[in-house]
């Protein structure tokens, strides 16, 4: 699982704000209210649905043995501890921003690897739901075993989005409802208080990430490009490319997006129409939020009998939900569904139009909920979309089934990329 050794921890040299070292910690006392509530959780009796249910193709949602067997290994068999001191193996940090202009102060958090090359290049890499910063973490490990901090050709910033995991806003009534463009710019603040807003930086991102890492590029002078894995068109898109005819092998791309549109995006609705109820219901046992997070993790991932990625293993889903529980995000993750559920329908989720000043990256992943055809990217966005890589295998977590697939497309578009929007050279080094 890599060194637990925490180099990649020396901050670049053009830092403006010093951030604060932070490693995950959750006290005894948690845990074990943890345990406790997970044993006591009432799973209800068989019935036809959640016997005939199937999460991997959105048939009815999770099964009750699939539940009962997550619950019994995440009580017995689960090592939160062990998962812990990994994660803390990589450098983290805390850092507090305040967002120009909607003055909501941000207690942001962020694992990252950082360069002692100076023409090393800043990434931001974005999360989304039911995801965490710990979709990166088989990236990192990656990145720490194939380079030094002295041949590392980039600074890798990987925050929990505001709003989610260890990022979180002040608790009092001068909160406000957290749109992308105000998350975007917290995003921003953060990679200029590390003294990226000279050298300028890369916003990768899918889910809210690819919302985020849109408004990135569209606002901040200083995100010079942005690589998505994930798309949803705005209507007046959509319409654009009807008369644009797909190849066999694009139709199949968005196979996974028409069955979202059609029977998986009723969370959607439920988070931006009832945050409050959903979050209490949730927030009642540890259970209960796998059962919710834990179909996503399963239905939206690469789960293909036939030539399909390795499934997401029961300890990565524990994973992701655990971290949920123990940071209690999962209220707060509602304000983003707030702020996209108005444009969720037939062909949107956002309504923010891509930049047309600058360059983007895409990667097709064959098992996603939203995709971009390359014949309809180049139809909206022409030589804007400079990279374009479609993948055999992986869905909606990328970052997490096909890490090495996902690194290589980054370094590939950032090789390409760098020296036409003005940033330092990257690329593997000898």
């Amino acid at each position: 699982m890599g060194s637990v050794s925490l180099t990649f921890s020396t901050l670049p040299a053009g830092v403006k704000v010093q951030p604060t070292p932070f490693r995950i910690n959750v006290a005894e006392s948690d845990l074990a209210q943890f345990r406790s509530l997970i044993q006591q959780a009432i799973i209800p009796p068989e019935q036809f649905y959640n016997q005939h249910a199937n999460a991997a193709t959105g048939k009815f949602g999770i099964t009750r043995d699939w539940l009962i067997q997550a619950r019994d290994y995440w009580l017995n068999t689960y090592d939160w501890r062990a998962q812990e001191t990994f994660i803390n193996s990589f450098p983290q940090y805390k850092q507090t921003v305040v967002g120009p202009t909607s003055g909501q102060t941000f207690d942001l958090h962020f694992a990252a690897l950082f360069s002692l090359r100076e023409d090393a290049i800043p990434i931001i890499f974005m999360h989304g739901w039911p995801g965490s910063f710990l979709e990166f973490v088989p990236m990192l490990d990656i990145l720490r075993s194939r380079y030094t901090p002295e041949t590392l050709p980039y600074h890798v910033i990987v925050p929990s989005i505001p709003d989610y995991g260890f990022s979180s806003r002040p608790n009092d009534s001068a909160l406000q409802e957290l749109n992308m463009e105000f998350a975007a710019e917290a995003m921003n603040e953060l990679m200029l208080s590390l003294g990226f807003g000279s050298t300028g930086y890369v916003a990768q991102g899918g889910d809210v990430g690819y919302a985020l890492a849109r408004a990135m590029a569209n606002n901040h002078a200083a995100c010079k490009t942005s690589h998505l894995n994930m798309f949803m068109f705005t209507p007046d898109q959509f319409a654009a490319c009807q008369q644009e005819p797909l190849t066999e092998r694009e139709e199949k791309l968005l196979t996974g997006t028409n069955a979202w549109i059609k029977q998986g995006s009723a969370y959607a609705y439920e988070h931006g129409t009832r945050p409050s109820t959903i979050a209490l219901t949730l927030s009642t046992n540890p259970v209960a939020m796998l059962a919710w997070m834990g179909e996503k993790f399963i239905e939206w991932s690469d789960n293909r009998k036939d030539g399909g990625s390795r499934p997401l293993s029961l300890d990565t889903i524990l994973d992701g939900v655990s971290l949920y529980w123990f940071s209690g995000c999962f209220p707060r993750t509602m304000w983003s569904y707030r702020s996209l559920v108005p444009a969720i329908g037939a062909t949107a989720v956002v309504q923010e139009s891509l930049s047309v000043q600058k360059p983007f990256g895409y990667s097709a992943f064959p098992v996603e909920i939203g995709t971009l055809p390359r014949t309809w990217g180049k139809k909206l966005f022409g030589d804007r979309l400079a990279y374009y890589k479609e993948h055999e295998v992986g869905g909606h977590f990328a970052a997490l089934q096909e890490p090495e697939n996902f690194l290589d497309d980054i370094e590939e578009f950032v090789r390409f990329i760098a020296p036409k929007v003005g940033l330092a050279k990257g690329g593997k080094s000898a």
